[in-house]
């Protein structure tokens, strides 16, 4: 089949089992276009949470189902591709939040949410990129464990006066990304805006004129019309702000960011994760219990 009727038969598999598809932004257009929601990854959380469907299919990475699963127990939440993870996520494990639970006693443990379910079960609270800084400054410590990600540990670091212990975990999308790049793309669009992820590393997010995470994006690009802009993280942000602002012009900072494992999910495996409901995602009650409070915590 071609895309058109490999896209019209995913609908109608959907509609008919009653499977509400969600998508991330760094996902392949064409299964964005399919989906019933496009956001990011707590925020897919919460749209699983709010749907009616009882049944959710995660075009994503896996620890954005395992969120999922842990907020809406009484669902059945699925992945479309079982081996797409998350490298991030990936780098850190349990024993390593111990280890630095022993080595810094006194400190809190806030959890980026880019991390496995495991590790958010031994965390105080859990953050976004969004409200990191906030949940930092708010939390009653002023000795912080950050994990798993030294990109947005870094950035809450320079802005914060309390003292962060930050594992060495990173994004390879946005911790490598060549700053020299970054700055002949900027030469060549001299008057663009260079927005950037936290996750970044700080040579890219010093040539930028906005830092922020992909719902940030929209919003900024929504605040500054007619402008054109530089997007320093993965491709498929980029075309999903093509496609809901046509008239702006978007350039990536590099010639390619592209996350391998955002890209597995393709619509001929989406089909056939539909039609056999498979890649269901389990977790262990007690593990879930105590990830369910770190999250909850983010809220409190």
């Amino acid at each position: 089949m071609d895309t058109s009727a490999l896209q019209s038969e995913i609908r109608k598999i959907a509609k008919e089992k009653g499977i509400f598809i969600l998508a991330h932004s760094y996902q392949p257009m064409e299964i964005q276009e399919i989906a019933d929601y496009v956001g990011d990854s707590l925020d897919l959380s919460k749209k699983a949470m709010e749907s009616d469907s009882k049944k959710i299919m995660f075009c994503a990475v896996k620890f954005m189902a395992e969120t999922a699963s842990v907020l809406s127990p009484e669902k059945k939440i699925m992945i479309a591709v079982e081996e797409a993870g998350c490298p991030l996520a990936n780098m850190i494990t349990p024993e390593d939040v111990v280890e630095m639970k022993k080595k810094y006693p006194k400190a809190k443990v806030v959890c980026y949410i880019n991390s496995p379910i495991e590790v958010k079960a031994l965390s105080d609270v859990i953050c976004t990129s969004a409200n990191a800084l906030k949940i930092v400054e708010k939390i009653d410590s002023d000795e912080i464990i950050f994990i798993p990600d030294q990109g947005l540990g870094s950035w809450i670091a320079s802005k914060t006066k309390k003292t962060l212990h930050i594992f060495n975990g990173y994004c390879p999308i946005h911790w490598l990304m060549d700053a020299d790049q970054v700055r002949t793309t900027k030469a060549y669009h001299p008057d663009a805006l260079l927005v950037s992820h936290p996750e970044s590393n700080p040579k890219v997010r010093e040539l930028s004129d906005h830092i922020c995470g992909t719902s940030g994006m929209i919003t900024y690009v929504k605040e500054n019309p007619g402008r054109c802009f530089i997007i320093a993280t993965e491709t498929g942000m980029k075309q999903r702000l093509e496609k809901m602002f046509p008239g702006e012009r978007f350039v990536l900072a590099t010639k390619n960011i592209t996350c391998p494992n955002m890209k597995k999910t393709t619509l001929e495996k989406l089909l056939e994760s539909l039609r056999e409901e498979k890649h269901v995602i389990t977790v262990d009650r007690e593990i879930a219990d105590k990830a369910r409070t770190a999250i909850e915590r983010m809220h409190g």
